[in-house]
């Protein structure tokens, strides 16, 4: 599927369910999942990393971790630019989403900041590198797109 415009979606996994997780990679087709965590482990096992591949791949949808994209650990300059050339490679072939723990992707605060690190860290640094749009998929199924650069944020 090689376009021209790179459209790349953010996702946590946050506490769902199995089928409810699913249903939202589904519901916007994802085709490829890649996962930013510094370590693709959870709580919550069907999203550990070698249960998440498989569950993933029985629905027809792909899966890599990258690790270097940073998370809970701060990734090395050059393992991001690996990352995020990574990320940028799948999502010009097949619609990606790229996922991390946090479900939200910005706090409730009365002026709103990056609650994870695919907003504050990633998404501006794919935007500079080429990707066209961001969408940040919901909890409850919505979705919504903003400047990520113009968001406070620690990362």
């Amino acid at each position: 599927m090689q376009t021209d415009i790179i459209t790349i979606y953010t996702i946590g996994h946050g506490r769902h369910a199995w089928q409810d997780f699913l249903a939202l990679l589904q519901k916007y087709e994802i085709a490829f999942l890649c996962d930013v965590r510094s370590a693709a482990r959870s709580r919550w096992v069907q999203f550990n990393g070698a249960v998440l591949s498989a569950n993933l791949r029985e629905n027809g949808i792909g899966y890599e971790w990258l690790p270097e994209c940073g998370g809970k650990t701060i990734a090395k300059t050059e393992d991001l630019e690996r990352g995020i050339e990574r990320i940028l490679e799948i999502a010009a072939e097949a619609k990606t989403a790229m996922m991390c723990s946090e479900s939200k992707p910005l706090t409730t605060h009365k002026i709103p900041r990056a609650n994870c690190h695919r907003v504050g860290l990633l998404s501006p640094i794919l935007r500079a590198k080429g990707a066209d749009k961001i969408i940040h998929i919901l909890p409850n199924g919505d979705s919504i797109e903003f400047d990520e650069s113009r968001v406070p944020s620690i990362w």
